[in-house]
């Protein structure tokens, strides 16, 4: 896997940050998870902690990748960083996210 910099140069997975990795893995799952769905039962996806290295922002755009997932499907996302639900809520249309507290 390759990716450019803002200078056009190519770097690979070792060269990137661990966000964009996590990133780049997690859209790859989803990827392979969503070419299986029309032949195999639905499972729930059940993740943790998959923004734990992700900004704000980025964050926003994969739980905006999630809640498109999900529309085939259930999402469950563990985490104990609070401030998550924000951004969720911020991000999502109501009625695409169910906050359950433990």
């Amino acid at each position: 896997m390759y990716d450019r910099r803002a200078d056009g140069k190519r770097i690979g997975v070792d060269a990137m940050s661990d966000g964009t990795a996590d990133q780049l893995y997690l859209a790859l799952r989803l990827a392979a998870l969503d070419l299986r769905r029309d032949s195999h039962p639905q499972m729930p996806l059940i993740l943790d902690d998959v923004l734990i290295t992700s900004d704000d922002e980025r964050a926003a755009n994969i739980l905006r990748a999630l809640a498109r997932f999900a529309e085939g499907g259930q999402v469950m996302l563990f985490t104990h960083h609070r401030h998550l639900i924000d951004v969720a809520r911020a991000a999502l249309d109501e009625g695409a996210l169910v906050v359950c507290s433990l």
